[in-house]
């Protein structure tokens, strides 16, 4: 019996829309956090593989000593694939000319990750070398040859062992990005290392295990070697290094997680907006049935009956659609970024299962239990139970429901944390804004008669749902403000550093002597070069008189005096500039005064990383010379450009004295390349640094984040959308109770359209304001403390807020009630009753 009747009132129900906007609410929370969680994870593990080129591998074990054989051999059963190498600096020897070099020395497995690219010979074609080196034969970088006047085919000598010349080296898929490195680059096998007789007792080495396979295979391997790990042994992945790519890959995670919350929330709002408006238009049919005799049992069942069908059929489709949306997302994403996408795991599945369960029991529980305690005498009198309607018990079962659900999809507490109290503050806020400006229209004395009288009238009838209103038509136009800047002045900020006429080479190495030759040949030849920078190679020794500590090699039987201040165990490129660069930010202090000597600019990680502050004196020393300079500003230092940085600047009558060397960076274009390759015949000693392919690395990488926040932020404003859709449904029978009344009173259907026009156009204008400056100042927070990126305000957005709001809002409003509006009177009634 109480089931027919459960299936009839649920067929009659989801006729007239409630249970459709229930519904939909439901499934586009399921599709969002599915879609999103599945084409994230399936664009993060593709760029995190594309990335893996940076470092030959997926992760990397580094070592300043030799690493125990035993973790390849476990690597291995892990089903793992490995390869070792070591790096050194040496003399290369070749024709009576000699050149200080950069060796690598790699096994038959490298690269595990992106292509070692080479050439037969310095003319020959670019090809793709299938492993590296065999034994007794030696690849060089371009710049080797042009400084020891050798060729294919001839012998160089690297320390007791002598070395066929077999290929040219183009592209090494980990070679640094470090503009101080030489790109004297020598590449061998590991074999050969040990007839070379380099590598002695107290010899700098450096030495690397590269691994790559699938993440729980190596997260299982990490597993078991983090508890053999060294001090000085470093294991890390892409992500973990302080670069470009690091930093873009990681502020896209943090954007397309934030965009994943943002969209949850406006989900949430339209469920919990129509669950309680459904239970509200049951009020009458349940008093009714208690009437008649029905017990509190049978209508408890038929109404969670109707929740199990609600929540079963949104979450199945919700499942549906999202997945194949993200099919044909994530096929589009593929195509444009030429690769094919890794399938995602089970865990998107089970948090999009679990958000739509979430949310169809704690936003429907309370309201559903105020139903079933409407009271029988309701027929009779149609305000008992009315106060049932508003609850503090359902808002905070509400407010703790969307706490959940970031906390369970972000995974994140302190993010969960910010953008919570964020939200709960600006609702508040928002609360007592609307209280006040709907009360202060009574005061405005509009003629009757008039569409906008009309307008304000209606607003002030419904203060209290037109305040709810005000509150989620801010909350969707904020966010939507919010993502769509920050998502501007994200990709605007990584464009900033590469642009399209970003230098792709670096000469370094350039005496004075060489400075005017080469800028006059340059210059001839239309190649783009930047600003010259002198540098010097040199050591902080003291801190304010106090020496500082002093790392040494681990086979020297000399100890670091533990009880020596925090220093650099190395040392420092430094310059000295009458400017601070462009890419740095004078952060404390000021830079150098032309009335005072021996200055010093440093670099903020330095400052703590020293433990020093303004005005303390800083010791270099540089060869046998020391010298003195006090430390006067403090610079942030934007890493992400590829423009040469440095930790310590000095005022120019510091270091006017020593000798130096210049740098600068070059556009070279592909019909220059012949004539920048004369440069290097004629300048032996300068050095060459290719970035070209780099930049082509990191460029593509962000065009393919930029395609996936892109689609993240059409889902987010469906989410909006919806909870517009939901907030005009949930005032549709009050809204044709006026029509019906105004048309009985003689009002023209012109003066009811454009007063309702004009009702959303007010809404949605002084939404759009509130949302503007709250998303603002969001924006200015979040972008400092979340992306790291330079907070500035957006006067345009409070423009754009206020008139996309009036122009969305009542456009959507108005298309939701035109129906209503077209109807006669007497259709109307009915459907009232």
């Amino acid at each position: 019996m109480w089931a027919k009747l459960a299936l009839k009132l649920f067929s009659r129900e989801f006729r007239r829309g409630e249970l459709t906007v229930i519904s939909a609410a439901i499934a586009l929370a399921v599709l969002t956090v599915l879609t999103l969680s599945m084409v994230t994870e399936r664009i993060a593990q593709s760029i995190a593989q594309k990335s893996s080129a940076f470092i030959a591998a997926d992760r990397v074990l580094g070592s300043n000593h030799v690493i125990d054989a035993s973790y390849i051999a476990k690597a291995e059963q892990q089903n793992l694939k490995t390869a070792q190498m070591l790096y050194f600096d040496t003399m290369l020897f070749a024709n009576d000319e000699m050149q200080f070099s950069s060796v690598k020395a790699a096994s038959s497995g490298y690269p595990l990750k992106g292509q070692l690219k080479v050439k037969s010979s310095l003319n020959g074609e670019t090809e793709v070398a299938n492993g590296g080196p065999t034994l007794g034969n030696v690849w060089l970088s371009e710049s080797v040859f042009y400084s020891l006047n050798i060729d294919i085919g001839d012998v160089v000598e690297l320390g007791a062992a002598l070395f066929n010349v077999e290929k040219v080296i183009v592209e090494e898929p980990d070679a640094p990005f470090n503009v101080f490195s030489s790109s004297r680059r020598v590449l061998i096998n590991i074999n050969d290392v040990e007839k070379t007789e380099v590598i002695q007792p107290g010899s700098r080495v450096f030495y690397r295990q590269l691994y790559a396979g699938d993440e729980s295979d190596i997260n299982s391997f990490y597993d078991w070697l983090k508890p053999q790990l060294k001090e000085n042994q470093q294991w890390y992945g892409v992500k973990d290094r302080q670069s470009p790519i690091s930093n873009s890959l990681n502020r896209a995670e943090s954007f397309l997680l934030l965009a994943g919350l943002l969209g949850i929330i406006l989900a949430a709002v339209a469920i919990a907006v129509s669950a309680k408006r459904y239970c509200e238009r049951q009020y009458d049919p349940v008093a009714m049935m208690k009437t008649l005799g029905g017990s509190r049992a049978m209508i408890r069942k038929i109404y969670l009956t109707h929740l199990l069908m609600v929540c079963l059929m949104a979450v199945t489709v919700g499942l549906l659609i999202g997945y194949g949306l993200q099919e044909i997302a994530t096929h589009y994403l593929a195509k444009s970024m030429g690769t094919t996408l890794p399938m995602a795991g089970f865990k998107p599945w089970l948090v999009a299962i679990s958000t739509g369960v979430i949310c169809a029991v704690m936003f429907s529980i309370k309201p559903l239990f105020d139903l079933f305690d409407i009271p029988p005498l309701r027929v009779l009198r149609r305000n008992l139970g009315d106060k049932l309607a508003v609850s503090r018990v359902h808002l905070a079962m509400s407010a703790f429901t969307v706490f959940l659900l970031m906390w369970l999809f972000s995974n994140n507490i302190k993010i969960t944390l910010i953008l919570f109290a964020s939200t709960l503050t600006l609702i508040g806020v928002l609360f007592l804004v609307s209280k006040v400006i709907f009360s202060g229209g009574r005061k405005l004395g509009l003629k009757p008669g008039n569409s906008w009288s009309l307008a304000i009238a209606s607003i002030q009838k419904r203060a209290n749902v037109n305040a709810v209103q005000l509150i989620s038509f801010s909350l969707a136009i904020k966010l939507l403000l919010f993502l769509v800047v920050l998502k501007n002045d994200m990709i605007a900020d990584w464009q900033s550093q590469l642009p399209d006429d970003a230098p792709n080479a670096f000469l370094v190495n350039i005496t004075q002597n060489e400075l005017e030759p080469i800028n006059t040949y340059l210059a001839q030849k239309n190649i783009q070069v930047s600003e010259f920078y002198p540098t010097i190679r040199g050591r902080v020794n003291a801190v304010n008189g106090e020496l500082v500590a002093r790392e040494v090699s681990l086979q020297d039987n000399e100890k670091k005096d533990e009880e020596a201040r925090a220093g650099i165990g190395r040392e420092l490129n430094l310059t000295w500039l009458e400017t601070p660069p462009a890419q740095n930010e004078i952060v404390q202090g000021q830079w150098f005064n032309k009335n005072t000597l021996a200055e010093a600019s440093i670099e903020e990680s330095m400052l703590e990383r020293l433990d020093v502050e303004l005005g303390d004196t800083l010791t270099f020393l540089i060869g046998a010379q020391s010298f003195d300079a006090k430390i006067t500003s403090v610079r942030k230092v934007n890493w992400a450009t590829l423009k040469p940085n440095f930790f310590i600047i000095l005022s120019p009558d510091v270091l006017k004295d020593f000798p130096a060397t210049y740098i600068s960076s070059v556009r070279i274009e592909p019909d220059q390349k012949r004539d920048f390759s004369q440069l290097l015949r004629s300048y032996p000693t300068v050095t060459a640094i290719d970035v070209g392919n780099f930049v082509k690395q990191i460029q593509s990488t962000i065009e393919q984040v930029s395609l996936a926040i892109g689609f993240v932020l059409t889902i987010v404003v469906l989410c909006g959308a919806l909870v517009l859709i939901s907030q005009v449904q949930a005032s549709l029978g009050e809204r044709m109770q006026e029509i019906v009344i105004l048309r009985t009173l003689g009002a023209k259907s012109r003066l009811i359209k454009n007063a309702t026009l004009y009702e959303f156009l007010l809404l949605g204008g002084l939404a759009g304001f509130v949302a503007a400056f709250f998303s603002d100042i969001a924006l200015l927070i979040v972008q400092q403390q979340l992306f790291d990126l330079a907070g500035k305000l957006h006067p345009h957005i409070w423009i754009i807020g206020p008139v996309a709001g009036g122009v969305f809002v009542a456009g959507l409003g108005y298309f939701m009630i035109a129906r209503t509006l077209k109807q006669n009177t007497q259709g109307l009634v009915r459907a009232l009753g």
